[in-house]
């Protein structure tokens, strides 16, 4: 009777600790991809394909930035593994992406979705799957009129970054009824441009000559750009990806258009001036972040630091590398906000939280809120210089003067 006694004595005491066991882990790990000892998380963007020189560096900040918090310590004791995957900048391969990257990979969140397409084709599953996802790149159709539950971004939109563009036309160069002409992309990228083109012309009673536009991975924009030309305008505003910038700027080089072209931040890239060389001298941006020759703001200063550590060969960081760290830090702080119990729902609400970030420079101050996942940042103008291969501040840090946000 005794050993059958200490034996259950024994057999409770095993299953005590095997409960306690099962309670702590469970309590440390209540959400896909938060492990024990560290927290996966997921990039999606174009690693090949036209537009590489984009989604290249987007997940190699990424990447960049984590080994860094690794390197201290990583977040609460966790160590962060970073899993990137391509979606060519087309949609259909970024969802296959992103069903990897929930289904074999089991991530917790993700870091990067691309461009605005692409975000626009993965919010559904975003959504569904409640999946906490930054976005390297602030898209009205994302964010307006209702705010994503799950995605995240910081800046303006494009439509904001049009007028911005404008509004320096009109009140810095004080330029007396231009003509206008637009240039765009055929899809909700830019359509939104679009949008705050109409809006300004519509608050300011502008002239437009021509509007032009190309539909993605178009090879050839030779009549669009002939078609401007031939409309004599004073300024030409642009919506395009980087590729389609280069295109631009050696097409209306090759055809004699002089004037001043302005295009939005997403197409601030130093390898638009390298490859467009002197046709990039008349080539203007509305931009959101610091530049990667501004080393004297301490957040450039240690991005560059962390960047050359593990990229000895490439000095130079990347526009969408700098967007791309940033949203990596607020990623970071998102989830040591959240604490050791990390759950999904814990690092929305953590974020949610964030007021007045300081990226030290790289960006404006970022405050997020229940309805506010996009937060507006202040921009300026600046030009690319073929000398130097860099862009130039033409203009102070401001706001538009029109606001079409819903909130």
């Amino acid at each position: 009777m005794k050993t059958k006694l200490n034996m259950f004595i024994g057999f409770l005491l095993v299953m005590s600790i095997l409960i306690g066991f099962s309670a702590k882990y469970i309590s440390v790990a209540k959400a896909q991809g938060v492990l024990k000892d560290k927290i996966i998380i997921g990039t999606i963007s174009p690693l090949t394909g036209p537009i590489a020189m984009v989604g290249i560096p987007i997940a190699d900040a990424v990447k960049d930035y984590f080994s860094l918090v690794n390197e201290q310590g990583g977040i609460h004791g966790r160590q962060i593994e970073v899993v990137s995957e391509d979606d060519k900048y087309e949609p259909p391969q970024a969802i296959a992406s992103l069903k990897k990257l929930i289904d074999r990979d089991k991530i917790f969140a993700l870091a990067s979705t691309s461009g605005t397409p692409i975000t626009a084709a993965l919010t559904p599953t975003i959504e569904r799957e409640k999946i906490p996802s930054m976005a390297p790149i602030p898209a009205y159709g994302i964010f307006e009129p209702k705010t994503p539950k799950h995605i995240f971004a910081y800046g303006p939109f494009y439509a904001d970054q049009v007028i911005f563009n404008i509004e320096y036309i009109l009140f810095n160069l004080k330029a007396k009824d231009p003509k206008l002409a637009f240039f765009y992309q055929d899809d909700d990228f830019g359509q939104d441009g679009l949008r705050g083109f109409r809006a300004a012309v519509e608050k300011y009673k502008l002239n437009v000559v021509a509007t032009e536009k190309y539909t993605r991975g178009a090879i050839d924009i030779s009549s669009q750009v002939l078609n401007i030309k031939r409309a004599n305008p004073d300024f030409l505003i642009v919506t395009a990806i980087p590729s389609h910038a280069i295109m631009l700027l050696k097409e209306a080089q090759k055809m004699g258009l002089t004037i001043p072209i302005f295009s939005c931040a997403n197409a601030r890239l130093e390898e638009v001036i390298k490859v467009a060389g002197s046709a990039a001298d008349i080539y203007h941006c509305a931009e959101y972040a610091a530049l990667p020759n501004e080393i004297e703001i301490p957040g450039m200063a240690k991005l560059i630091q962390n960047r050359n550590k593990r990229n000895p060969a490439d000095k130079i960081p990347p526009k969408y590398y700098i967007l791309s760290y940033v949203n990596a830090l607020i990623l970071g702080e998102g989830i040591k906000k959240a604490g050791r119990d990390l759950t999904r729902e814990t690092l929305v609400k953590a974020l949610e939280s964030l007021r007045e970030f300081n990226t030290e420079g790289l960006t404006g101050p970022i405050s997020y809120s229940q309805d506010d996942h996009c937060p507006m940042t202040a921009m300026r103008v600046v030009k690319a210089n073929s000398k130097t291969g860099f862009y130039e501040p033409i203009t102070g840090w401001e706001l538009t003067r029109i606001n079409i946000r819903q909130k």
